[in-house]
C-alpha cells in the first residue's frame, strides 16, 4: 500500500508542476523572425501561432534577445468589445490602434532587452495579460 501511495503521490507532483507550463519554443538563429498571433475571445488573449501556444489563454511569448518580434492580434469578440495591445517596458510594442470585433493589428519590434515584462490589453488588464518573456542567448 505504501508503495502506491508513492507512486500517486509522485504521478500527481508531476502533473501539478506542467500543467499550465508553455511549451519549450523552437531555437532559431540570432535576430530570427519569430511570429505571434492571438485571438481575443471571451475578454483573454487566446494563442493561434505558433503551434506552441495553440488554444492557450493568456499564453506565455518567448523569445530572445536580438528577435524580431511580429505579434497579430485579431478581435473574435462577439459583441462590440475594443481591445488593444501593449508589452510593459517595450514602448514600442504597442498597437497604433484600438482593435474593434472582426479587425486585426499587428505590432513589429525587435526584442531588445532580456527580462520577463507583461503583455496586456491596455483596456481589459485584469483578464487580458500574459508573460512575454525575453531570453538571452
Amino acid at each position: 500500500m505504501h508503495r502506491w501511495n508513492w507512486l500517486v503521490f509522485s504521478l500527481l507532483s508531476v502533473g501539478i508542476f506542467t500543467v499550465g507550463c508553455t511549451p519549450a519554443i523552437t531555437d532559431l538563429p540570432p535576430g530570427a523572425s519569430r511570429e505571434i498571433v492571438l485571438i481575443t475571445s471571451n475578454m483573454r488573449f487566446i494563442g493561434e501561432k505558433p503551434d506552441s501556444i495553440k488554444g492557450i489563454e493568456n499564453p506565455d511569448i518567448i523569445v530572445y534577445a536580438g528577435d524580431k518580434v511580429k505579434i497579430t492580434i485579431r478581435n473574435r469578440e462577439t459583441t462590440l468589445i475594443i481591445h488593444d495591445f501593449a508589452v510593459s517596458n517595450y514602448p514600442e510594442a504597442r498597437a497604433k490602434q484600438s482593435i474593434r470585433p472582426t479587425e486585426e493589428t499587428t505590432v513589429e519590434f525587435t526584442a531588445s532587452r532580456t527580462g520577463d515584462f507583461t503583455y496586456y490589453c491596455r483596456n481589459h488588464q485584469t483578464s487580458m495579460y500574459g508573460r512575454f518573456i525575453v531570453l538571452k542567448r
